[in-house]
């Protein structure tokens, strides 16, 4: 993903800090198993096995805290998402072959543990109970149909089962399934994408409209029982300016467990 080597570096960055500290809580209980060991009285033999258990305790102890504050969990503990990111960023994209300069904003959700960057000039993150939306800031008006990227999390349940019900969804929206596939790009899901049925228009010809709807959802696993959905919606003739851009920025959005 494009964010990833900034994620990285700021990780090792945060690494180094959270091991220098963790060097010095080391040294400090090492310092009193020293005492314990060469200051106080020798253990009785009925004591010696009480005694090499708390010391393999200890030893674990700071094995489990140095390492894991080394590890993604350690550093989410710590640290808020805002902290770990860049507050904002400028990317190069290309819309209908042509490069631009897109400023982005971080956004986070803490509770499901993710963050992504938003294109500030032109979307707005609506944060909501169980649904995040991206949306466009200025209205598209009623001739358009609607073009938003949604963002959830669902627990209890697996991939399979999760687009079987996307399915159901988009014959309900009225559209059929015309793509399903494991993809790595923008991010490594399965993508199942609906898509409006052809029409006829007044000339007499049958296909899809430029205001044909597209419902595009990505489904990625992230642990065990939860399941994380983005679903992409827009239409035909701005596949290559609203899809393309929400594509860009799906290639920022990170999961931090």
């Amino acid at each position: 993903m494009r964010n990833k080597q900034q994620f990285d570096d700021k990780l090792r960055e945060e690494m180094q800090k959270r091991i220098h500290v963790d060097s010095e809580l080391k040294e400090e209980t090492w310092n009193k198993i020293h005492q314990t060991i060469f200051e106080a009285k020798r253990p009785s033999k009925s004591k010696k096995k009480s005694f090499v258990a708390a010391l393999g305790t200890i030893a674990a102890a700071i094995i489990l805290l140095t390492f894991g504050l080394m590890t993604d969990t350690g550093q989410a503990m710590l640290q808020n998402l805002k902290d770990m990111f860049v507050e904002e960023k400028q990317e190069e994209i290309e819309i209908e072959g042509q490069k631009e300069e897109s400023n982005t904003q971080l956004e986070t959700n803490e509770a499901l543990r993710y963050v992504i960057y938003v294109d500030e000039d032109r979307y707005k993150m609506v944060k909501g109970e169980e649904v995040d939306r991206i949306e466009t800031k200025e209205p598209l008006g009623d001739r358009y149909p609607d073009v938003y990227m949604e963002i959830s999390r669902r627990e209890n349940t697996t991939t399979e089962d999760v687009l079987e019900d996307i399915e159901q969804e988009i014959t309900a929206d009225g559209l059929e399934v015309v793509r399903q596939e494991h993809v790595t790009e923008p991010l490594e899901a399965e993508v199942i994408q609906g898509m409006g049925k052809e029409t006829t228009n007044e000339s007499g010809k049958t296909g899809h409209q430029w205001d044909t709807p597209i419902h595009r959802y990505y489904v990625t696993e992230t642990r065990e029982n939860q399941v994380f959905v983005i679903k992409q919606a827009y239409f035909l003739e701005a596949e290559e300016g609203h899809g393309a851009r929400f594509h860009y920025m799906l290639e920022s959005f990170e999961i931090v467990e």
